[in-house]
Parts: C-alpha cells; sequence; structure tokens
C-alpha cells in the first residue's frame, strides 16, 4: 500500500485521475439512494392511502351495521307486539 501511495506522490496526473473516479463514483452513489429514496417515499404514501381507505371502509360497515342493528330491533319489536 505504500507503493501505491509513492506512485501516486511522483505522479500527481494518476492521483487527479484516481480523485475525480472516486468523486464520480460517489455521485453514482448518492443518485441511486436518491432513487431509492423516491421510491421508498412513493410506495409509503400508496400504502398510507391504501390503509385510510380501507379505515373509511371499515367506518362505513361500522355505520352500516348500527343501523341494520336498530332496523332489526325495530322488526323484533313489532314481531312481538304482533304475538301479544
Amino acid at each position: 500500500m505504500a507503493s501505491f501511495i509513492a506512485f501516486l506522490q511522483e505522479n500527481p496526473l494518476y492521483g487527479v485521475g484516481l480523485a475525480f473516479l472516486i468523486v464520480f463514483l460517489i455521485i453514482s452513489l448518492l443518485k441511486k439512494a436518491i432513487k431509492l429514496l423516491v421510491i421508498a417515499l412513493i410506495l409509503f404514501v400508496g400504502y398510507s392511502y391504501y390503509l385510510n381507505d380501507i379505515f373509511d371502509a371499515y367506518q362505513d360497515s361500522n355505520i352500516n351495521l348500527q343501523s341494520l342493528e336498530s332496523k332489526a330491533k325495530g322488526v323484533v319489536d313489532e314481531a312481538k307486539e304482533a304475538l301479544e
């Protein structure tokens, strides 16, 4: 490793080339990380929308069940009155 560092110190153009390669590598990794974060954010927003839609459907079904319960109680009460 020491000979590689000495080689770069003796030939500065190779050092500059290596520095550019490292910078390009870092930039490309950051671009991929940003793309991954954007995709993860899109998936999170979609899943949150899906959960909200499911919750709304649950609330609607709960309201429908309560109205059916009150109607069923009314029918049972009418049947009791008819039998008496």
